[in-house]
């Protein structure tokens, strides 16, 4: 006969639990695609969501709009046409009255302006970069938030089997005993014990179940398929491999400062403030163009159009603004030291996550052992008592304690083996690692 150790293990590596049904519904139940024939990996899942998410779409967009403000700034540095026409009447002199209409083109081209389109073109190129670090913030955000859906589903799930299987253990027992009760071998206490055991078992598989459909619904509204999830040991691999290329603490910092999108979002936006300071020190010093007309004009005292043209240099220089020039030059610096001081103390945030981070996955990869080794005692512990309950060396207490003691231990272990996915999933993000898991979908095809 089956001992309750090896069906715990049979049910644990059976993977047969959706987020909307038993082991049975599943199978009587046929799919609604083909892809849900087939479990769904976690790379995979990230994968769809990025393909998909309305979130990221909105980001690409802003990213566009900088983009069309860097064109813009480039214009700066070529030639502006323009046509125009003017049509007036009025005083020629002192007596005379004449009627005069204008129609040509306008041909301007800025030739110095001591830097401002350049650092107005560099602060336009922060500003895009800055952009693109807030695209993959947004991407990453969204990657993380399926990312934790998928372990929500996954350990309702495992934690779902060890408790049914407790169900039935105690159900197996509550027959036994009703039937002892019948014979007078057993008293009613300990059927009501039984039976109290059993329908806490009940109430706690339908909380689990309630997780872990509320993980699927999420993963299927981000990803687009409804979920049917691969085993634990295959979402270890994965996070293995990716925690490859973190093998120690200072190579996650290093990592975390250089690729974490909001640092490198801040580090751009300082670039863009001191490109737009820059300018504004400059906004005293002239502007010179070239400027060229070419229009028709009417003559009224000969009753005819003639040609004109006319080439000329336009120097602006600001010689008096009631102080806003100094004003915005002080905006500017004032802009710029809160970014840099924001930008440290990023950094030093970032640093510091990161180190917690890593020693906290070594910590609980060693706790994940003990708490093995204890499931491990507690399952030894379990099975000494069932023996000796059966030739009626034991109490029914202690059996039941025994039981629900091993499958504390159980509980324990996947509530230890996923904290310590959750702590190498927060340090992937930290480390923009998660990003390489599932890449953007334009450059995978």
């Amino acid at each position: 006969m089956m001992t309750t150790r090896s069906a715990l293990v049979l049910a644990v590596s059976a993977m047969g639990l959706l987020a909307t049904g038993v082991v049975e519904a599943q199978s009587q139940t046929p799919g609604p695609s083909a892809a849900q024939a087939q479990c769904l990996g976690f790379r995979e899942t990230l994968f769809l969501t990025l393909d998909r998410a309305p979130e990221i779409g909105a980001a690409e967009a802003r990213s566009e709009e900088a983009e069309a403000v860097v064109r813009e700034v480039r214009s700066l540095r070529l030639p502006q046409v323009s046509t125009f026409g003017r049509g007036a009447v009025g005083d020629n002199g002192l007596s005379t009255t004449q009627i005069e209409n204008q129609y040509g083109l306008r041909v301007s081209q800025r030739v110095w302006d001591f830097g401002d389109s350049r650092y107005a073109l560099d602060a336009a190129r922060a500003g895009l970069d800055r952009q693109a670090s807030v695209e993959d913030s947004v991407r990453l955000g969204t990657a993380m938030t399926v990312a934790q859906a998928y372990l929500m589903q996954l350990e309702a799930e495992s934690m779902l089997r060890v408790v049914d299987e407790r169900r039935e253990y105690f159900f197996r027992q509550q027959r036994s005993v009703d039937t002892l009760l019948a014979e007078g071998g057993a008293t009613r206490a300990e059927s009501a014990q039984i039976a109290a055991e059993l329908a806490q078992a009940e109430a706690e598989m339908m909380e689990l179940q309630s997780v872990a459909d509320r993980a699927a619904v999420r993963i299927y509204e981000y990803a687009g398929v409804w979920p049917s999830l691969c085993s634990v040991e295959a979402l270890e691999s994965a996070m293995g491999q990716m925690m490859q290329a973190l093998p120690d603490a200072q190579t996650a910092v290093d990592r975390a400062m250089d690729a974490n999108p909001q640092l490198s979002s801040r580090r751009a936006s300082v670039r863009s403030l001191e490109a737009q300071r820059e300018r504004q020190r400059r906004s005293r010093l002239p502007v010179v163009e070239v400027v060229g007309i070419v229009s028709y004009a009417y003559d009224d005292d000969f009753d005819t159009w003639q040609a004109r043209d006319r080439v000329g240099v336009d120097v602006s220089v600001p010689l008096y603004s009631g102080s806003a020039l100094g004003a915005r030059n002080d905006q500017a610096q004032a802009r710029l030291s809160g970014e840099e001081f924001a930008l440290r103390a990023e950094q030093r945030d970032v640093r510091e996550e990161a180190h917690i981070a890593f020693r906290r996955q070594l910590s609980l990869a060693s706790q994940l052992v003990r708490r093995e080794a204890v499931a491990d005692s507690q399952y030894a512990y379990f099975d000494a008592i069932s023996g000796e309950f059966q030739y009626g060396l034991g109490t029914l207490p202690d059996l039941v304690s025994a039981r629900l003691n091993y499958e504390q231990a159980e509980l324990d272990v996947v509530r230890a083996r996923f904290q310590l996915i959750r702590e190498q999933l927060g340090l992937l993000n930290l480390t923009a690692q998660l990003l390489d898991a599932a890449p953007d979908p334009e450059t995978a095809q």
